[in-house]
């Protein structure tokens, strides 16, 4: 089956270039199995301008296929929110820590869908 892999980073265009070569240094426990072609680096719409008009297609979502109306933003959203949970979660273990975050991301959720109306 071939998958590909789209990945929404802010310096893409940075992080792609020796992302290859970097992975050849990793345990081999760690290393992808993806092949370079199906792992795709894109910017976030709201980033573009800091970039320039360098490369701009080949690192935007509205020009790759299977991609849809994507902006790549949506994690950036919910920082806002999260970044309240950092001091409560700092010092808990990973069960505890992921249902404190999911209850974070519920809650958010809830006051998009009460704003709705």
């Amino acid at each position: 089956m071939l998958v590909t892999i789209l990945s929404s980073y802010d310096i893409a265009c940075q992080w792609l270039i020796n992302f290859w070569t970097r992975i050849l240094t990793m345990p081999e426990h760690l290393k992808p199995t993806i092949s370079p072609n199906n792992l795709k680096a894109k910017i976030p719409k709201f980033h573009f301008d800091a970039h320039g008009k360098k490369n701009h297609a080949q690192y935007s979502f509205a020009f790759t296929q299977g991609a849809g109306r994507i902006d790549g933003e949506g994690i950036e959203r919910l920082w806002a929110t999260l970044k309240g949970a950092a001091a409560q979660t700092t010092e808990m273990g990973p069960g505890a820590w992921r249902d404190t975050l999911d209850d974070f991301c519920g809650w958010s959720n809830w006051r998009k869908m009460v704003a709705i109306g």
